[in-house]
């Protein structure tokens, strides 16, 4: 009987033991599958955090889409250039470049093949016809005055007909100047005008630089806060493009808006055309 009770006894200790390595198998399961639970939500925090920044995101994007979509009706042609694909705005960009340099080589040709040669114009001295009598004005006595005076001062004694006609060409460029001289104020007045049918033609509004020593005109639209200037170079006889600010065309210019460009006569027009491509239509 004692044998019997000493192998249960050994039997119940084998099983309590067993019991308590499962028990502490267990336990460290829990332990883990709580340490995997505290970073499945750890993640999920981390998760809903970086999708309320998104959602934020999402919301500022499709705020500034519509207001582009309010905004662009406005630009004509630009909405095309913007929802344009990337290989068509470099085509069409390399072709305004190709165009430019085409312009560019046609002018040099133009102006190395069509040299006009230097002619001396022929002087014909005629005797001049009396004119009928009529009644003498100050103004006919201070005009024969000075016909008196240029005859006496430009056909001397002795003097070669060689001599006469350079007298005559210098009284000739004298009479040029001084007519130019009275009609200062007539130009002035039209320059002005002259202005405002450009700006008319470019629909921009056209400015002069006076604090430049170069010729330099300010060209700036309004409507979208595009300008730029255009600078004479006189040795190189050519323009020279720079922007001064896109404006609200940031997000629709050409690249080369924003650079400085070398335009000769014939290549402005087709800057100006491309130009009305973009800015909004009033």
């Amino acid at each position: 009987m004692e044998k019997f009770n000493d192998r249960i006894y050994e039997k119940y200790i084998a099983l309590k033991k067993r019991e308590q390595e499962r028990t502490a198998d267990f336990q460290k399961l829990y332990n883990e599958m709580m340490g995997w639970v505290k970073d499945l939500h750890k993640e999920k925090e981390e998760l809903c955090q970086k999708l309320l920044e998104e959602q934020d995101e999402l919301k500022k994007s499709q705020t500034d889409f519509l207001d582009q979509i309010r905004v662009l009706p406005m630009y004509g042609n630009a909405i095309h250039v913007l929802l344009a694909p990337v290989n068509i705005r470099e085509k069409d960009q390399e072709i305004f470049r190709l165009n430019l340099l085409l312009a560019e080589k046609t002018d040099k040709s133009n102006s190395t093949t069509t040299g006009s040669p230097n002619r001396t114009p022929d002087i014909t001295l005629e005797n001049p016809t009396p004119a009928p009598s009529a009644k003498k004005t100050p103004q006919s006595n201070s005009r024969a005055k000075r016909a008196r005076v240029s005859e006496e001062a430009f056909v001397p004694n002795g003097s070669s007909p060689e001599e006469e006609a350079r007298e005559l060409e210098c009284t000739q460029s004298h009479t040029f100047t001084t007519g130019i001289g009275t009609n200062e104020s007539s130009s002035a007045h039209m320059f002005p005008m002259l202005l405002e049918l450009l700006e008319s033609l470019v629909c921009m509004k056209i400015s002069l630089n006076k604090e430049t020593e170069e010729f330099s005109v300010s060209v700036s639209h309004e409507a979208s806060g595009y300008s730029f200037t255009l600078t004479w170079l006189e040795q190189r006889n050519q323009w020279s493009y720079k922007v001064s600010s896109l404006g609200n065309l940031e997000k629709v210019a050409w690249d080369w808006m924003n650079q400085e460009i070398r335009l000769t006569m014939p290549m402005c027009r087709m800057l100006f055309q491309r130009i009305s491509d973009v800015i909004p239509k009033d």
